[in-house]
């Protein structure tokens, strides 16, 4: 009678310790989240002036005492570790902490990132920030972002501070969970072949039930940070810790399971490296690491194409290689070799070829063609992403003319034409984002699991799934319809060819291109490119139209890249639209031989074609 009670009194101990564990560890809303804080205005006496811009942000605070505080409010989610963006002006560090949690340090310089970690902050409620600022000091606060986890196992498994909130499993959940418990305790206890012939396989399944509930109980109850798991991850974790008792019960014992476990990780292992080395033989572009950043912040141009990045661009799926001269493109050397004809392309995403292997680029279609007619030609591509015109003539005069070019090719997007300076691209906000991220960058520039080509193969695949899911949520210009109604929609990109004082600024851009022009003894050739929503659609051509004329009057070479595109048969190839709106293969395509054509009946090569 004895023995038959205690057998039974096991499994109604594991089956109340896997209920326990399920109770305090499941949480029907365990998700990863990140989020930004908003930086509402400060009540007065908090320490803090008016929200204003500063150096190019829009929304920045700044503190008028040596104490200021801040209440946040989180929007979305409840949090725990908190990242502050901010500028400390002077020569001592400050610190900063959250209510109840540890203080952070606040190093002066420019704009630089502090981590704090708080006890727990709900969604909604306030939490209370404290900043000290040494004498003498400055602080700005440019955003505070947050996430509600301290690590996390994918996306359904996270450990947060204890008293963080969750949403507890449903009734039908958790007797779900404690019918399949019982269930396969029963098959493995009264049938006969969960008796296996007297192994006994009821033994390690309630074993390994038991003592995966009483390890998540003690975690719950003594660590700092509790278990947020979804249903699916706690079913998975207690039928895989009894799963592996059993299965080493039929494998004749824990020596002989751990042994073939050994052979099988091995040999999992030698598939691994096969494989691995096989994609570093093969090469494909996917495989290779991702481009975490292509730009790095410069005081001269604002930024540049980062020196040396090479990788997969994984939000639209091409490969980038950035030479050191911050050229994309494979090395070449600083001095032009004899008998070469050097052509250096400028200009912005567009000349860069944003979207397109290096091969399609209209200046590397440009290359072939010029060959092809017989020439020793080298074109390098120095555009950079972003950039306006004036970022390209001032990179020409400081940079460019070093690589000896015997003609420039520049190409301009609509926002090119308008007036612009270095030194206020220099303050905007693109520039000083790419300074306070600059740290940030260098890490993941680093090597650790990137060098590992499976892992960049998966990385990157992933990235491109979810991006082809997920292009119409980034890309505001779907179809070349929804771009035009975007572009009608700003009066500033229509009547430009009319604007007397748009005109004039262009006037002025291009007095200072021909300066540089004669100055240097440079030949300089002038292209527009459209945006795919102004084809066929004279409205909003005044851009290139303002250009060519203006071009005509200053005496340089215009490539009239728009005509060249709408001769095309089908236009909507030419772009990657609904992916993105720069231009596809086809289109760099169509202005790379307009290119070509312009230039081999210009004479400039033959000027210079080397003697038999």
């Amino acid at each position: 009678m004895w023995n038959s009670i205690r057998s039974a009194g096991g499994p109604v101990l594991v089956i109340l310790l896997a209920f326990w564990a399920f109770g305090s560890a499941v949480d029907r809303d365990a998700r990863p989240v990140r989020g930004r804080a908003l930086l509402e205005a400060p009540a007065p006496g908090e320490g803090w002036a008016p929200p204003t811009p500063y150096e190019g942000w829009n929304h920045t605070l700044r503190g008028l005492t040596d104490s200021p505080q801040l209440k946040l409010r989180l929007p979305s989610s409840d949090a725990y570790r908190l990242r502050i963006f901010y500028r400390l002006e002077g020569n001592a560090a400050g610190e900063v902490a959250a209510a109840g949690g540890r203080a952070a340090p606040l190093e002066p310089g420019g704009w630089r990132r502090a981590v704090v970690t708080t006890p727990f902050a709900r969604k909604g409620e306030p939490l209370l920030l404290s900043f000290q600022v040494p004498a003498g000091g400055k602080l700005v606060l440019r955003r505070v972002d947050y996430r509600n986890y301290l690590v996390r196992a994918g996306a359904s498994v996270l450990l947060k501070p204890k008293g963080a909130g969750g949403s507890p499993p449903s009734p039908l959940q958790t007797g779900a969970f404690l019918f399949v418990i019982v269930l396969l305790g029963a098959w493995a206890s009264m049938t006969p072949y969960g008796r296996k012939g007297g192994l006994g396989l009821d033994r390690p399944f309630w074993l390994g039930c038991g003592g995966a509930g009483a390890i998540l109980v003690l975690h719950q109850w003594a660590a700092p940070y509790p278990v947020h798991a979804s249903p699916l991850a706690l079913w998975i974790f207690f039928l895989a810790v009894p799963g592996v008792g059993v299965l080493a019960k039929l494998s004749g014992g824990a020596g002989a399971f751990l042994r073939r476990s050994a052979l099988v990780a091995a040999g999992l292992l030698a598939a691994l490296g096969i494989a691995e080395g096989a994609l570093r033989i093969w090469d494909p572009p996917i495989s290779r690491p991702r481009v975490g950043s292509y730009a790095v912040y410069s005081e001269e141009y604002g930024w540049l194409n980062r020196p040396g990045a090479q990788g997969w661009q994984v939000d639209i799926g091409y490969h980038i290689r950035i030479n050191r001269f911050g050229h994309r493109g494979g090395e070449h050397p600083e001095e032009k070799p004899a008998g070469v004809f050097r052509i250096l392309g400028l200009g912005d995403s567009f000349t860069f070829g944003w979207g397109v292997e290096e091969r399609d680029t209209f200046l590397q279609v440009l290359e072939r063609r010029l060959r092809e007619a017989g020439h020793r030609v080298q074109v390098l591509n120095a555009a950079v992403p972003a950039w306006h015109s004036s970022q390209s003539l001032h990179y020409l005069v400081r940079a460019g003319l070093r690589f000896e070019p015997d003609l420039v090719v520049m190409s301009f997007f609509m926002d090119d034409v308008f007036p612009g300076t270095v030194e206020d691209l220099r303050k905007g906000a693109k520039a000083q984002e790419l300074r306070a991220e600059e740290a940030s960058a260098r890490r993941r520039m680093r090597g650790g699991v990137t060098a590992l080509r499976l892992y960049n193969l998966w990385f990157n695949y992933r990235k491109i799934l979810r991006a082809s899911r997920d292009h119409r949520g980034r890309n505001p210009f779907p179809t070349f319809e929804a771009e035009r109604e975007r572009l009608l929609s700003r009066g500033a990109h229509r009547g430009f060819e009319k604007n007397p004082a748009t005109l004039e600024g262009l006037d002025r851009m291009l007095r200072e291109w021909k300066k540089v022009r004669d100055d240097r003894k440079v030949p300089i050739v002038f292209a527009f490119i459209p945006a795919g929503g102004a084809l066929d659609f004279p409205e909003l051509q005044g851009h290139a139209l303002a250009l060519q004329r203006a071009s005509r009057e200053h005496e340089f070479p215009y490539v009239d890249a728009v005509a060249a595109l709408e001769r095309q048969p089908d236009r909507r190839r030419l772009y990657l639209h609904p992916r993105d709106g720069h231009l596809d293969a086809a289109g760099h395509a169509a202005v790379g031989e307009a290119l070509a054509g312009m230039i081999l009946k210009g004479g400039w090569l033959s000027a210079r074609r080397p003697a038999p």
